[in-house]
């Protein structure tokens, strides 16, 4: 009998096998830290931080939502366990419309509400750093707190949960919260997959950041020292772009030492865009595949090599399974081998994605997951063609 055959089934699992084992490692533990990151709350008395050591903070709102809104915002904004804190809401309207805002919002909320505006005229500027700015210039906290009016607070334990590392280790100078779009208001035949991929994007900069290799974070979840946007200019090196306020600024600001993730069941917030979800995760995408330029390449390249290799898993496996009925005897041992392979690797996705997904609230996928995967460069890489047509509403002069 020829040999040959045999010797080409065997190297074909063998590719089959290391690429499903790389493609695991290489895709899915980041996605397993991000897990890992998502810490029990815990809001027993006992276990509160001593007041003396905690720092002040002074949450900056970007406030662009009606003010019934703003109020339920505030009720729980205000209503936090953190024992030194304020709150400066930075509103979208003009003077005018602020004033009379501000005087209706201090007349319920006397002490610890700063409400201020963005100035009308303000045109070729990154509305969202604008406001920041102004946030950082009135607010008097040794930390800042970047959030939206649009977001729901689950619980007065979010700020003291946001804080905890930096309470507990003075060496801390940035806390990277989490925030996602509420997924229940996204629609359409392809909802899963958006979740699936928002979900996978945001364990990629979670668990690097777990893993002490932070590259990026969420501006409507996120703290860090005051003195530090100072320090660095704020956002001069970026103001002709539009983003970049949560990782462009950050990977200025942030080393593996000064970072910590502090992401809980009780601080992870969700951001209310009512029907235009579906656009509005469209948009963070986006935004996020113009800011990836300047960012460290080794995280992309990673998922990258994963997704090639989970392709190169199954088309050997199917080679070899092939090869198997047509010249071997025993034709249905190369096809149990390789299905055995890709089925591990898949059983192995779906069980670190659910327990990741569960964690951060996103959906728990079984039988699709794994076609999503396989789906997932060519959906990227027809977005990024998409995005390439865009390019200039990523910059304020646009």
């Amino acid at each position: 009998m020829n040999h040959d055959p045999e010797i080409l089934i065997i190297i074909l699992l063998s590719i089959s096998f290391l690429s499903a084992a790389i493609s695991l490692w290489a895709r899915f533990r980041p996605v397993w830290n991000a897990g890992s990151a998502v810490l029990p709350s815990d809001s027993s008395e006992e276990d509160k931080a001593n007041p003396a050591v905690c720092p002040k903070v002074s949450v900056i709102v970007y406030a662009f939502t009606e003010e019934d809104e703003i109020h339920e915002y505030l009720a729980m904004a205000m209503a936090q366990d953190y024992p030194d804190y304020e709150v400066i809401l930075v509103n979208e309207g003009g003077a005018e419309t602020t004033a009379d805002l501000a005087k209706r919002l201090k007349a319920i909320y006397p002490e610890r509400l700063y409400v201020t505006f963005i100035p009308e005229e303000s045109r070729n500027l990154s509305r969202r750093k604008l406001a920041q700015t102004v946030g950082m210039k009135a607010a008097s906290g040794e930390f800042v707190v970047t959030t939206t009016s649009n977001c729901l607070i689950p619980s007065r334990c979010w700020l003291s949960d946001l804080m905890r590392p930096a309470v507990e280790n003075p060496e801390i100078d940035v806390t990277i919260g989490y925030s996602h779009v509420d997924f229940q208001t996204l629609h359409g035949a392809g909802k899963w997959y958006r979740q699936m991929n928002a979900t996978l994007t945001s364990s990629q900069w979670i668990g690097a950041a777990y893993g002490g290799h932070p590259f990026r974070g969420d501006s409507n979840n996120l703290a860090f020292r005051r003195e530090l946007f100072f320090r660095h200019k704020g956002y001069a090196k970026t103001l002709h772009l539009v983003n970049g306020d949560d990782d462009l600024f950050l990977r200025e600001i942030m080393t593996p030492d000064n970072t910590r993730t502090a992401i809980t069941a009780d601080s992870i917030l969700v951001t209310e865009w009512g029907d235009s979800a579906n656009r509005i995760l469209a948009d963070i995408r986006e935004r996020y595949q113009f800011t990836a330029r300047f960012l460290p390449r080794w995280p992309f390249l990673r998922c990258g090599l994963g997704s090639l290799m989970q392709w190169v898993m199954v088309l050997s496996a199917l080679a070899a399974a092939i090869m198997g009925f047509r010249f071997l005897t025993l034709s249905f041992i190369p096809a149990v081998v390789a299905f055995a392979i890709v089925c591990a690797n898949w059983i192995g996705e779906v069980l670190v994605y659910r327990r990741t997904a569960r964690r951060l609230g996103s959906v728990c996928l079984w039988w699709s997951l794994p076609w999503f995967l396989l789906w997932h460069p060519f959906g990227n890489l027809a977005f990024k063609l998409k995005c390439r047509l865009r390019i200039r509403k990523n910059y304020t002069f646009a």
